[in-house]
């Protein structure tokens, strides 16, 4: 398992201290973007994280690489978006949530410059993703072991097992598990027969104090 610690903030700026903060230790990070229709939670916007990325010094992304994890209705529009920063940063995948895709709008980001990948939140199954995509065609599932919104929310440990369920249908592109990773359920997640690829800390890192964040981090990336 690998660490991707995934980001979410109400400030845009903050967005970028927290990565200029964390980036001792990781340099692959996850920006959580909340639209407050789709979930019951609203981040700063995209534009405005958009804004503050083009304002920072390129220095400081040169060996960043993001994912952007939508929590919006809108998906296309907002990763049209995200294609005025492609020289900017480096961005791997963008990952919308399968509750709001329909086949045709998925067909349609195929020809996206980046990796469109698909959130499974906790009340949704593997199978009903199954019968609506071709698992082949997925470039990388998220799952979500928290309900989606913010940080904080407790851990879903049944959600694990769609970890298993995916890799016995043989998916083998990269999975995702995003929601209350900590040192307590980081050994229960690690128990498990299928690991996820990656793991997304989020308030364990992002809301540590600064004395703790290089053992907790250490921690963490001891799984890697």
């Amino acid at each position: 398992m690998d660490i991707c610690p995934s980001i979410l903030e109400f400030d845009a700026s903050n967005y970028l201290l927290q990565i200029k903060r964390l980036s001792p230790y990781f340099k692959y990070f996850q920006i959580d973007i909340a639209d407050g229709v789709y979930v019951d939670n609203k981040t700063a916007s995209l534009d405005e994280v958009i804004d503050a990325i083009k304002r920072t010094n390129p220095v400081e992304l040169k060996d960043i690489t993001l994912d952007f994890h939508l929590m919006v209705r809108d998906y296309e529009t907002e990763i049209k978006k995200l294609e005025t920063i492609n020289e900017k940063v480096k961005i791997k995948n963008v990952l919308v949530h399968f509750s709001v895709v329909n086949n045709f709008g998925f067909d349609v980001l195929k020809f996206s410059p980046f990796s469109v990948g698909i959130v499974l939140n906790p009340d949704e199954s593997v199978e009903n993703l199954k019968s609506s995509f071709n698992l082949e065609q997925i470039p990388s599932i998220q799952i979500m072991s928290v309900i989606p919104g913010a940080q904080g929310k407790p851990f879903m440990p049944e959600t694990l097992n769609k970890i298993d369920q995916l890799r016995s249908l043989d998916y083998r592109s990269e999975i995702f598990l995003d929601g209350a990773v900590n040192s307590k359920t980081l050994p229960v997640i690690n128990e498990m027969k299928s690991k996820p690829d990656f793991v997304c800390p989020g308030s364990y890192l992002t809301k540590c104090p600064d004395n703790e964040l290089k053992q907790r981090s250490d921690y963490l990336l001891k799984f890697a």
